[in-house]
């Protein structure tokens, strides 16, 4: 029953609004320095709550691989977020800032052990996330470039990064001055 509602929700924003994201994300903080750059995507759906807001849920993957391990070893985390995008000139466009709360559905760190075989750490936790960016227009295309701080918190550690990303929006219903 909770799966079929949290699946309902998704679908329902993204008929509101949706948007796919590509973003280079560095891991920071302990133990970190071992890790390469690395990436993320998301699809994202908002609905419009005023001219300056909306209420965005968001579902994304950021992959992070070891530095040296042709991509053996390395980090996966996919969160779901609820989020409240508001701009600071009050129109729906331009600056704006975005703070998030979630929860990390799925979060692997694969670390070879002390026999070369390779151990797979599963992990969930709570989300939180910063994020402030810019939401412009080029023609009829909305943009979206953002930065983004990110930390899942578990089993009393976190994994903690940075992000800057671009996004093309996709609209099904507008703002009632659009």
């Amino acid at each position: 029953m909770g799966k079929t509602i949290l699946a309902a929700t998704i679908l329902a924003l993204l008929v509101m609004q949706a948007n796919a994201q590509i973003s280079v994300v560095k891991l920071v903080g302990n133990n970190t320095k071992d890790y390469a750059i690395g990436f993320g995507a998301f699809i994202k759906g908002g609905v419009p709550v005023s001219e300056a807001a909306d209420v965005t849920l968001e579902l994304g993957a950021d992959i992070f691989f070891m530095k040296g391990s042709g991509g053996d070893y390395g980090t996966i985390m996919c969160p779901l977020k609820a989020g409240y995008r508001y701009t600071l000139n009050k129109t729906g466009q331009g600056l704006y800032v975005e703070p998030q709360v979630g929860f990390n559905l799925v979060g692997v760190t694969s670390l070879p052990d002390e026999n070369d075989n390779t151990l797979n750490l599963h992990y969930h936790g709570v989300v939180f996330a910063a994020g402030a960016g810019y939401l412009f227009t080029i023609g009829r295309a909305p943009f979206d470039l953002n930065l983004r701080y990110e930390t899942v918190i578990a089993h009393g550690g976190s994994n903690n990064f940075v992000g800057l990303g671009i996004s093309r929006f996709i609209f099904f219903r507008k703002r009632d001055s659009d």
